[in-house]
């Protein structure tokens, strides 16, 4: 196996700039309504997003550039900030911080598309504890199978992070963050018990969040019967599945959907993917699954090419954040699972959220120019000659490898792809 450096994977990249494109459009259909109700403009929502996308853009170019091992000299220092920045955001005034009843933003500056700046700390999060994370564990090997200088001292930092996050309050995010640590984790060659123990702990969890806080229970009971709850908590979730229904299989047209009239709340937002499902109907929801599924199978073909532990537990924790939110997403708007507040991204409203994952898939896009190419070789089969094709891509992400090692042919090669 010869590694090597090439170019960025295209492919990826064309994925992504296709969907942040295609979210601009629909946020402006889905948000021209309460654009203009709110703010006497019907454009306020999408400019604001063209300026998301443009910084994210320019992040994205910057962070393809910029050594992915670069990150790793500074993935203490910038763990430090956000734990500071998801502190912050605690104590400063509520002014500055709250919004729908959680204190998830630091806000400078009042009105205007260009005049007020805002970031979401727990955004910044996910990518920060991705750098973090997979330094951490790389620079432990074979002790990440050992409960005290491996999993004890994992859960400690990932529960830190995460009870902050959980003070804003914001559960959504927490499950991710708790998704993308575990995804990690697994990767890195936790052992079986271990995660299955860690899933057991956080489900014992999200049940004490969900009976003791009244507003999650509540969500709870109306995801089991939206129709009973209607007035409340069911009103969102009924209106999702509306708007979904009502779209058939080509859709009412771009523009046409009828719920973003002040029926559906946060339309360009939690439930984006409803407004796909009405205007652009199944052809239209089915070309976003399609969509995250290739950014999922060149991610961890990524990490599975990876040239060392690091760079491949980047990829995982990247390529796990931004598909694992969208399914979640998916789900809430189909009421396969409760509302959770989260964004499709790259296509719902939310600037911190778009450039956040516009940088980080920069950095998986420098990752792609660092991986490990398998060269073919020449093999004799009678009087013909054949190349012998390139390793299939379950040989590159070995994942099923058991013992407690690692599931990454970074942390160590099977004898299989030794003698290849």
């Amino acid at each position: 196996m010869v590694e090597k450096t090439h170019k960025p994977d295209y492919v990826l990249s064309a994925t992504v700039g296709a969907l942040v494109a295609f979210g601009l459009v629909m946020i402006y259909s889905a948000s021209f309504v309460e654009g203009y109700n709110l703010h006497n403009n019907q454009y306020y929502y999408l400019l604001r997003q063209m300026v998301g996308a443009t910084i994210g853009t320019i992040g994205l170019l910057v962070a393809q550039r910029i050594d992915y091992r670069l990150w790793r000299t500074y993935s203490v220092h910038l763990m430090i900030g956000c734990l500071a920045l998801l502190v912050l955001v605690l104590i400063l005034p509520a002014s500055m911080t709250e919004v729908n009843n959680a204190r998830s933003w630091i806000r400078l500056g009042e009105g205007g598309v260009f005049g007020l700046f805002s970031i979401q700390p727990a955004e910044l999060a996910k990518l920060i504890m991705v750098i973090y994370f997979a330094d951490w564990l790389s620079r432990r090997s074979e002790k990440v199978g050992n409960v005290s200088y491996g999993l004890i001292p994992f859960a400690v930092m990932l529960g830190l992070v995460c009870g902050l996050v959980m003070l804003q309050p914001d559960l959504g995010t927490t499950v991710v963050l708790v998704m993308i640590g575990g995804a990690i984790y697994f990767a890195a060659g936790a052992r079986v018990w271990h995660v299955a123990g860690a899933l057991g702990l956080a489900a014992l969890a999200f049940w004490f969040l969900v009976s003791v806080v009244g507003w999650r229970n509540a969500r709870i009971l109306a995801f089991q019967d939206p129709e009973k709850y209607y007035n409340t908590f069911g009103f969102q979730p009924t209106h999702a599945l509306y708007a979904l229904g009502s779209g058939g299989f080509f859709g009412q047209g771009l523009g046409q959907a009828r719920q973003k009239f002040q029926w559906l709340p946060q339309a360009h937002t939690d439930t984006i993917y409803a407004i796909i499902g009405e205007e652009l109907g199944l052809l239209g929801t089915f070309a976003v699954l399609v969509a995250f599924a290739l950014i999922a199978y060149r991610g961890y073909r990524i990490a599975g090419r990876a040239p060392n532990p690091f760079a491949a537990l980047v990829a995982v924790g990247i390529t796990s954040w931004l598909v694992l939110q969208a399914l979640l997403n998916l789900g809430v708007t189909t009421s396969l699972v409760p509302f959770t507040g989260l964004t499709l991204p790259f296509i719902s409203y939310g600037s911190t959220s778009l450039y956040t994952s516009m940088v980080a898939m920069g950095v998986l896009l420098n990752i792609s120019k660092h991986t490990a190419q398998y060269q073919p070789e020449e093999m004799s089969d009678g009087p013909r000659t054949k190349r012998r094709p390139k390793l299939a891509f379950l040989d590159h992400l070995a994942v099923w490898r058991r013992h407690g090692r690692a599931r990454l042919p970074s942390f160590g090669r099977s004898r299989r792809l030794r003698r290849r």
